[in-house]
């Protein structure tokens, strides 16, 4: 008796929005080959929460989260200048230079919470605010408001461990909350960079690196 051969299985169709190893190392060079399955599996996991269910939105989002996570490098801001004169720029609670010099001596935490103080929901200096409630996650939420904004949707106890937006299941649900809470899908079905970067940061603190990785998703997320 003569068996016919298999059937060829035809190759799998991957979902043309879907965050892969291999999509996002493409792009983001950066990332430690090690870590770069947890950034996918929860960017993933970010992705369907946030109904990025376009290239658009899919690209707008990585770009966003590249910029501010130096390449999916870090998840968690560090406050570490060593440059006076550009923290006194970068931040109004600076007072000129010279308070810059005094803040960088002090370190990271001194910076956090003079720069951070009576902002976002925040306490004064003295609180540990700042510090505690630092730019966290893909999104870098900052301040004890965005923390709560999020922990409430997330239901995620932020206000009591911050630290766990440190972390990329954590740091995932924590961008989609806040895609999602401020609507900004709106802005990238618009495929406005600028948009969407003015209700990510509204001083629009880095918009040409940002608009760079919106370019370079665009070769995977056409």
């Amino acid at each position: 008796m003569n068996r016919s051969a298999p059937l060829p299985v035809p190759p799998q169709r991957i979902d043309p929005c879907a965050i892969t190893v291999d999509r996002l190392l493409s792009v983001a060079k950066l990332i430690p080959r090690d870590q770069a399955p947890a950034h996918a599996r929860a960017l993933e996991g970010a992705r369907v929460l946030a109904q990025l269910n376009t290239t658009n939105r899919v690209r707008h989002f990585l770009a966003q989260c590249a910029h501010e996570t130096a390449g999916f490098t870090r998840l968690t801001e560090s406050l570490i200048y060593s440059d006076p004169v550009r923290l006194d720029a970068l931040f109004s609670a600076v007072r000129d230079v010279h308070h810059a010099r005094g803040l960088i001596a002090g370190g990271p935490q001194a910076v956090a919470n003079c720069v951070y103080a009576c902002r976002m929901g925040n306490g004064d200096a003295r609180s540990f605010d700042g510090w505690n409630f630092r730019g966290r996650g893909y999104l870098q939420v900052t301040g004890r408001a965005n923390y709560a904004m999020v922990a409430k949707r997330t239901g995620l106890p932020l206000l009591q461990q911050p630290e766990l937006l440190g972390y990329p299941e954590e740091a995932a649900q924590a961008a989609a909350a806040y895609w999602v809470e401020r609507d900004i899908n709106a802005e990238a079905d618009r495929d406005d960079v600028k948009g969407v970067t003015g209700r990510i940061n509204p001083a629009l603190v880095g918009l040409d690196d940002r608009m760079a990785w919106v370019g370079r998703f665009r070769a995977v997320y056409p």
